[in-house]
């Protein structure tokens, strides 16, 4: 047979099988890192997507605690949170413990004794300036957008959203409110009514467009409307006393 006459390829028939054998048990092998580095990728990007969601919430939770007491929002707003740290700790379970992180952004606080329906007090909707109020504005936003969000991904029910909707809308509204009369306010104290007549007229115009009615926006309205006029009053006599006085200087 020619075979038997060719003993030097019947000797590397099993080096060309081992041969092949290596190659194809590189390529599985090459396969395989490819396949657990893509794994890898795309378990870093998910970590990342998370790290900087859970960034977002903590820092809506730690700007609307300067503003509202709401326990609602805040227990949304934590289960949201605990809900991502918990896909962080099973991507990578060499983070940090969850419950500390819960208390380190304060969603982990009792909220006992807070008013479900809106905040206790007007000081804490009353801004210093109107950059806060805008900033303070814009976290009552992304509260309300994440919130719509965990509605869309079915993680809160309908009447979550409508009722934290609502109040994140009477607390914007509080917001522009009180912040510019306590503006307005400290605008008299500094003998501006120019500037103190403007915020009165903001805070009316957040009164007339926004939620904020009934008894406590008709009492505000009063309180805005009643200092408009002193200002007006005070500023339509000192035109005249003006006018008096040119007046007389004129008749000299």
């Amino acid at each position: 047979h020619p075979l038997l006459r060719c003993p030097m390829l019947l000797s590397s028939v099993p080096a060309l099988f081992a041969l092949v054998a290596l190659m194809v048990g590189s390529l599985v092998l090459v396969h395989l890192v490819q396949e657990r580095q893509e794994r890898n990728v795309i378990r870093l990007y998910r970590l990342a997507a998370l790290d900087r969601r859970c960034a977002s919430i903590k820092s809506v939770i730690t700007n609307l605690k300067e503003v509202d007491d709401n326990p609602e929002v805040g227990r949304v707003l934590g289960q949201a949170l605990k809900s991502d740290l918990v896909r962080i700790q099973k991507l990578d379970p060499a983070r940090s413990n969850i419950e500390q992180e819960m208390r380190q952004s304060g969603a982990a606080d009792k909220s006992a004794g807070g008013d479900a329906k809106r905040p206790k007090s007007d000081s804490k909707t009353s801004l210093n300036s109107e950059r806060e109020v805008i900033k303070a504005r814009g976290h009552i936003n992304d509260a309300l957008a994440l919130i719509r969000h965990l509605y869309e991904v079915r993680k809160v029910s309908g009447e979550v959203l409508e009722s934290t909707a609502r109040h994140l809308g009477m607390l914007s509204a509080l917001v522009g409110v009180n912040s510019n009369i306590h503006m307005a306010e400290q605008a008299m104290a500094r003998a501006d009514t120019k500037k103190a007549l403007s915020h009165y007229r903001a805070a009316e115009s957040y009164l007339m467009n926004g939620p904020l009615k009934g008894p406590e926006g008709e009492e505000k309205l009063q309180l805005i409307l009643s200092r408009k006029q002193q200002i007006l009053n005070s500023t339509a006599r000192d035109e005249n006393g003006q006018e008096i006085g040119r007046a007389s200087c004129r008749e000299r």
